[in-house]
């Protein structure tokens, strides 16, 4: 759970249809382009329902990204896997630190619950022997 809300801003229809006809006009600088076909604006690699059409947040809906055009991002699974686990997700932690420590919403300490522990075991001078289970055999 986020400290900032559970509620998530998907982008809508209109954005999605933009972003995508976006992709599909301009690939990344050093990556040619290739008109008409939709290419990951991450690494420049030419998109299909197969390999996986996801719009990313560019700014973290979580950290007050909008679905907005500007701030929508069409990737591959893997940069959008690669962001949100490199870049998204350790902003957002930090961010829920932050809000803990202004606010003091940090957990009660524990308490230790005192006891004695379990008897040492008497001391072994030799292994014990193997059992034989299977003598009529």
């Amino acid at each position: 759970m986020s400290l900032r809300g559970e509620k998530r801003t998907e982008f809508p229809q209109s954005v999605r249809k933009k972003a995508f006809a976006r992709c599909c006009q301009q690939a990344p600088e050093g990556v040619d382009n290739i008109p008409g076909v939709p290419q990951c604006e991450g690494c420049g690699v030419q998109l299909s329902p197969r390999t996986g059409i996801i719009y990313e947040h560019d700014q973290p809906d979580g950290l007050g990204g909008e679905p907005t055009l500007e701030n929508c991002k069409v990737h591959c699974k893997n940069c959008a896997d690669i962001k949100t686990h490199t870049e998204d997700n350790p902003r957002m932690r930090k961010a829920d630190a932050v809000l803990k420590a202004t606010y003091g919403l940090r957990p009660a300490k524990r308490q230790q619950i005192k006891s004695r522990g379990f008897q040492p075991a008497e001391r072994q001078h030799r292994a014990s022997s193997p059992v034989n289970k299977w003598r009529g055999f």
